[in-house]
């Protein structure tokens, strides 16, 4: 299988940063940190604090480029807002929104990691606006990687990952069935990787049904057509 670098061997640890704030808002936050001062290290903590930033700008006027602790600045002064405004035709009290990121390290090779990051955000809607994203890493660089970085061979892969899509529909109930059932099958925008295979994940999230389907191709499988 093919390496991303030829390189010597890097190793790349995490810690966790974790960050809870309970006031008006109720914002709790546990995501990865790639240790060390490697650019490798900074590439990956960046993508991973611009995935909480943007979960946390609700307004959607605020860029990436700021720290989280702005961002729940921000977040928080978006809800002060939201309550003056609303609190002049409304004699019920607001609920405190609330936000619930998580991360976790859930594959580790020589060469590549991969993080599953989901973010639950409410503002006090009928439903949470929920986000989940595989993040695969060249440990070497940092560099975010694509499927076709990852797979040699999409078509061939599609058409296996298909398969266990069907079989996962059979045993499916109704809704689930009505939510993915489809006459053109795609791939994922992001695969993820655990000790036991390719993981194939998809959601309906942020509509009526918030269903999912989510299964894993092992490695038996899966590895003529993987790139590590």
């Amino acid at each position: 299988m093919l390496c991303f670098s030829c390189k010597d061997e890097v190793t790349l640890n995490f810690s966790e940063t974790s960050i809870i704030s309970e006031d008006e808002t109720i914002i709790e936050i546990n995501i990865p940190k790639a240790e060390g001062k490697t650019d490798a290290a900074k590439q990956i903590n960046t993508t991973l604090t611009n995935f909480v930033n943007t979960a946390l700008n609700v307004d959607a006027i605020n860029g990436n480029k700021i720290s989280t602790r702005e961002s729940i600045t921000n977040f928080k002064k978006s809800y002060s807002n939201f309550k003056k405004q609303i609190g002049k035709t409304l004699y019920t009290e607001i609920p405190a929104w609330e936000v619930l990121i998580d991360g976790e390290v859930i594959f580790k090779s020589k060469t590549i990691t991969s993080i599953a990051m989901n973010s639950s955000i409410n503002t006090g809607g009928a439903h949470s606006n929920l986000v989940f994203k595989f993040f695969n890493f060249d440990i070497q660089t940092g560099k975010q990687l694509k499927t076709s970085d990852l797979i040699n061979d999409v078509p061939a892969f599609t058409a296996l990952a298909k398969k266990y899509y069907n079989k996962e529909l059979l045993s499916a109930n109704e809704d689930r069935i009505a939510a993915f059932k489809t006459d053109t099958f795609k791939l994922p925008k992001h695969l993820g990787f655990s000790d036991d295979g390719v993981i194939v994940f998809y959601d309906t999230f942020n509509t009526a049904s918030n269903n999912i389907i989510e299964f894993t191709i092992p490695y038996v499988k899966a590895n003529e057509f993987l790139n590590f």
